[in-house]
């Protein structure tokens, strides 16, 4: 049965208003939440926050970078205004036209580049590292460039509108050559004359094996290849990819995803093996191909998995005399810049003499650079992906910070512990002088005297007040007491909050009062007794429970509705109101303090921290926002444990390609009566979808006892796999069991394990994973227990 809500706003005439309301019901659509006034009729809509952002007039308008704000699995990635740059006097200042994508853009973005790879910035990762655009601006002592001189560059912190750059990394594009094309050259080509050229000192006559041949750097050093007169063996991934690097010309292309390709390089060469290995494989497949070089040889290392984890490595091929070489531009380019601008300049000059020409792409907007980045991820692009700018994008601009005044005096209800007292503390880093903080125990609340102390540490007079929010004689005496210090009221923030959880049918009078009162009785009265007052601040502290509802917390989530319905009501009348709902919130908020975070997060709410709440919250009030939300949401888990999430309120919100497949309640019912191979079968089945949707193959085609590095799973997608399993399974299977498994079937026993089933047994010695605790995850109709968000 679907509820629809109906809001009738009565006009002049009784019999217009039965007309609409009866039109309305017999005539109903998907909407389930329908406002009918004179003026029209109205639904709800919730959008994203980004929404609002705004582009610049003209690519000059506003100069502009791509922020990193959260590395993850879905980062966030925002376009952000920048400052305005002025060359040193051996720098240019380059207008960027296109900017091309890297793995190292990749690894920053997912967060799989450990502490201490690079140093940290400023302005976070200094996403970008090469680009091409126009000469802006030039240094002093700059010489050969000119402004409107046509350049490509290596730039960190390229994607941007603007980049300055050392003028020794940046060079003349050829004439014919479009800004595209010379965005795909810098990165590629000095990475591989600085390896095959510089380090293994490539000869005539040598034979190459080069993994990943179809991709940017793979590309580049088969033409650096040719143009020494060496051979190539190249391994590619897909038969797509296989097949154009025979239309290139490579007589012999063999498979990545295997480890095969060993012996049939030893077959290729009638068992000499090669000189030079051109790696960017992980794991095994780097003993594989230490073990093909001949005496002399040497291995050039692109990868970085293993060596940010410290692979052991295996050294009796080096008693032939091979030489190992870890190979990082990045690092080059901001550690050893005298070296790196040698190795561009030698690169150069083989640009403009056509040896290294321009490589395959695909382009992307900057307003899809989430999507490209995925591409890249992915591995499904040939060659290079390059972002253009020839359309700036949407700006994400920074609010001004809230500044209160240290004059006046802001109340906070619930302020002596928890997320109130985090407020108290921002609301001392956004200039308050004086607190007034709110609750049942007052200065007796255990924490209060060491909280008081902190604040006047930092130069704040806070103060504890005893009173129950609900009572409007004690909230008109801790006003009264406001008044009598000297410094008047300047702003509320009504953070109490009190919960009852029971189904809706065992929620009595009083219990139902238990959760109402503090939030809506007392933000009711908060409201009525400060209308006179000249209040430059009143937030309310709310509920994402109040957009998705929960069966066991009607009283809170009808609470927290009302505080919204009371920041409308206040902005209506002219006066100051915002109210944000949190989602749920670790370290010193509820679900924190009841160990049920970890549940919230297998339901499909992962935790803010505190510092993100309370910043949720002072940006809404600086940026005079009346409602808004923050919250981590995983809206596929969601979807399935919550199923009110799916509103038309909520539509914009829920990726359209936000699938909804078995989640591990069905896979636990089915695997209660199953027997053990049933059950091996059902968890090799989840996990072999799993890996098909992230190889983007058929699921029959893996090969469910082949390592899974072997099927063509790298880190980032191993990354990405964990997620998804522990969304099909309910358990966590770590990155590093992806990799390291034997195969599906392994990997299904280790989960069975986690899921507390018992697997069919194995012949042969197997090292079991650890038994660890099976995750309790309630049923998809089942509310969530006692799971405020805050």
């Amino acid at each position: 049965m679907t509820v629809r809500r109906i809001s009738l706003d009565a006009g002049p005439q009784s019999v217009d208003d039965a007309r609409r309301l009866a039109a309305e019901l017999l005539d109903p659509t998907d909407e389930d939440e329908v406002v009918l006034t004179r003026g029209g009729r109205f639904v709800p809509r919730t959008i994203p926050e980004a929404a609002s952002a705004t582009a610049p007039d003209t690519p000059d308008a506003t100069p502009f970078t791509l922020r990193l704000h959260d590395a993850g699995l879905r980062p966030r990635l925002t376009w952000v205004p920048d400052r305005t740059q002025r060359p040193a006097d051996n720098e240019v200042t380059i207008a960027v036209a296109t900017a091309a994508l890297n793995y190292r853009d990749v690894m920053l973005a997912v967060g799989l580049l450990p502490p201490g790879a690079e140093a940290p910035l400023p302005d976070g990762p200094a996403l970008g590292l090469e680009c091409a655009g126009t000469v802006t601006a030039v240094g002093g002592n700059i010489t050969h460039l000119s402004p409107g001189d046509r350049v490509y560059a290596l730039a960190p912190r390229s994607l941007s509108s603007h980049v300055t750059v050392d003028a020794r990394l940046v060079g003349t594009i050829p004439d014919g050559m479009t800004f595209t094309e010379a965005a795909t050259l810098p990165v590629v080509y000095f990475t591989v004359h600085h390896a095959l050229e510089r380090l293994a000192r490539l000869q005539r006559g040598e034979t190459v094996l080069v993994h990943g041949a179809a991709g940017g750097i793979g590309l580049a050093a088969l033409q650096c290849a040719r143009a020494r007169g060496a051979t190539v063996i190249a391994t590619a991934g897909t038969p797509a990819k296989r097949d154009l690097l025979r239309m290139l010309g490579v007589d012999h292309v063999l498979d990545s995803r295997t480890l095969d390709f060993a012996e049939q390089v030893r077959d290729l060469t009638g068992g000499q093996g090669v000189d030079i290995v051109l790696n960017s494989r992980a794991g095994e497949a780097i003993s594989r191909s230490l073990e093909l070089l001949r005496p002399g040889g040497r291995f050039l290392e692109l990868g970085k998995r293993d060596i940010y984890t410290s692979t052991p490595l295996a050294l009796r091929p080096f008693g032939n005399n091979i030489a190992f070489f870890g190979i990082d531009a990045y690092q080059l380019i901001a550690g050893r810049l005298p070296q790196a601008a040698t190795c561009f300049d030698e690169t150069a000059r083989l640009i403009t003499e056509g040896t290294y020409r321009p490589l395959l792409h695909l382009t992307y907007p900057a307003t899809r650079i989430t999507e490209a980045l995925r591409v890249l991820q992915r591995s499904r692009h040939l060659g290079k992906v390059v972002i253009t700018f020839e359309e700036p994008p949407p700006l994400e601009h920074p609010s001004s910070p809230l500044r209160l005044s240290s004059q006046a005096t802001y109340l906070v209800t619930g302020g002596l512990s928890g997320l109130g007292a985090a407020l108290a503390h921002r609301l001392v880093d956004h200039g308050a002088r004086h607190l007034a903080l709110v609750g049942r125990r007052g200065a007796d609340t255990p924490g209060a005297s060491q909280l008081i102390q902190s604040l006047a540490e930092r130069g704040a007079t806070a103060t504890g007040h005893t009173a129950d929010v609900t009572h409007e004689e004690d909230l008109r005496r801790t006003l009264a007491a406001i008044d009598a210090g000297g410094q008047p009221l300047g702003g509320v923030i009504h953070a109490a909050m009190v919960l009852d959880d029971a189904p809706l049918a065992e929620l009595t009078d009083e219990r139902l009062r238990t959760a109402l009162e503090p939030k809506m009785l007392g933000a009711a009265t908060l409201d009525a007794l400060t209308r006179d007052r000249d209040l430059h601040l009143f937030a309310t502290c709310s509920s994402v429970t109040a957009w998705f509802g929960n069966a066991y917390q009607a009283n809170y989530t009808a609470a927290n509705a009302y505080l919204e319905a009371l920041t409308r009501n206040r902005r209506a009348t002219g006066l100051p109101s915002t109210t944000v709902a949190w989602g749920a919130v670790g370290d010193t908020g509820y679900a924190a303090r009841h160990g049920i975070t970890e549940m919230l997060a297998r339901l499909g709410l992962d935790n803010l921290t505190p510092a993100e709440a309370c910043t949720a919250l002072t940006q809404a009030i600086a940026q005079d926002i009346d409602v808004s939300a923050a919250a981590r949401i995983d809206w596929a888990r969601i979807r399935s444990m919550m199923p009110a999430v799916q509103t038309p309120r909520l539509a914009g919100l829920i990726p359209l390609h936000t699938p909804q497949d078995d989640g591990p309640d069905q896979l636990r019912h089915r695997l209660a009566t199953a027997t053990p191979a049933e059950a091996l079968a059902l968890a090799a089945d989840a996990i072999t979808q799993v890996l098909a949707d992230i190889l983007q193959t058929d699921p029959a085609r893996l090969d469910r006892d082949r390592r899974l590095d072997q099927l063509g799973l790298d880190s980032l997608m191993a990354v990405e796999a964990v997620i998804a399993a522990r969304r099909r399974l309910g358990c966590e299977l770590p990155t590093l069991e992806f990799l390291n498994a034997q195969g599906i079937t392994d990997l299904a026993r280790r989960a069975l394990i986690r899921l507390g089933h018992q697997a069919p047994t194995v012949p042969g010695p197997t090292a079991p994973s650890p038994t660890v605790p099976s995750p309790t995850v309630p049923a998809p109709a089942a509310p969530v227990p006692s799971a405020p968000t805050h």
